[in-house]
């Protein structure tokens, strides 16, 4: 799940916006156990390879395409 911060409501200043380094510190952030973020790269790693492998895919069948269109106005 994402979660936006907004940092707005952090903001110290009545001109330019403006965050210490005490209040950035003081956020709380969430993130998932090192198990957990292995199995997400390792999702989105399988995910690059099929997009990559379909790519493949494409790009030949792209050219059969113009190979079959150009016998048909030959």
């Amino acid at each position: 799940m994402r979660k936006n911060i907004n940092w707005k409501k952090f903001d110290e200043s009545t001109g330019v916006p403006s965050l210490s380094k005490t209040v950035i510190n003081s956020v709380n952030i969430f993130v998932p156990k090192y198990e957990e973020q292995k199995e997400i790269g390792n999702f989105y790693r399988q995910l690059d390879n099929k997009i990559t492998f379909h790519q493949s895919d494409l790009d030949l069948l792209k050219e059969l395409k113009k190979g079959f269109l150009q016998q048909m106005f030959i």
